[in-house]
């Protein structure tokens, strides 16, 4: 399912009609170029859960750890780790019926590619503002939150 939006705004209400129908445990995987709004969409994905939280991008620290009363974030970017590069990070010890891992650059690592429930690519349109996001279900849990979307 393919979503044009024209603004930072349209993007939060996109995230917004998203958030809705995220049932943990889910693995969602992003990818796109530098700059398409895959730390953007995160951001505003996580203040969904706390608009006060301080989200910053775990390019360097590889993995940033968000616990609410309901769900535990782990949002992780995988831009500086080499394709299938092995033991980088324990990502089962950290997986349970609460867990919702969002991960940029997903496809440095075919493992956690190959079982993440849903894959959201972002593209830049020909403005700063524009891009396309294109939900994927990879798993049955994700083709039924994107059908629920209905957007």
């Amino acid at each position: 399912m393919k979503k044009t939006v024209n603004s930072e705004k349209e993007t939060e209400e996109l995230v917004k009609q998203f958030s809705k129908y995220i049932r943990p445990p889910l693995i969602i995987g992003f990818n796109g170029d530098l700059g398409a709004g895959k730390t953007t969409f995160i951001r505003k994905l996580i203040r969904t859960y706390n608009v006060c939280e301080i989200v910053k991008s775990p390019t360097f620290g590889l993995v940033e750890e968000y616990n609410y009363d309901s769900i535990d974030i782990l949002h992780a970017d995988l831009y500086r780790i080499n394709k299938n590069e092995m033991n980088y990070f324990d990502f089962h010890s950290y997986y349970n019926n609460r867990s919702l891992f969002l991960i940029e650059w997903i496809e440095n690592d075919n493992k956690i590619l190959n079982n993440s429930d849903i894959l959201i690519d972002i593209k830049i349109v020909n403005d700063q503002d524009q891009r396309i996001f294109d939900f994927k279900g990879n798993s049955n849990e994700g083709k039924k939150l994107i059908r629920n979307m209905k957007i």
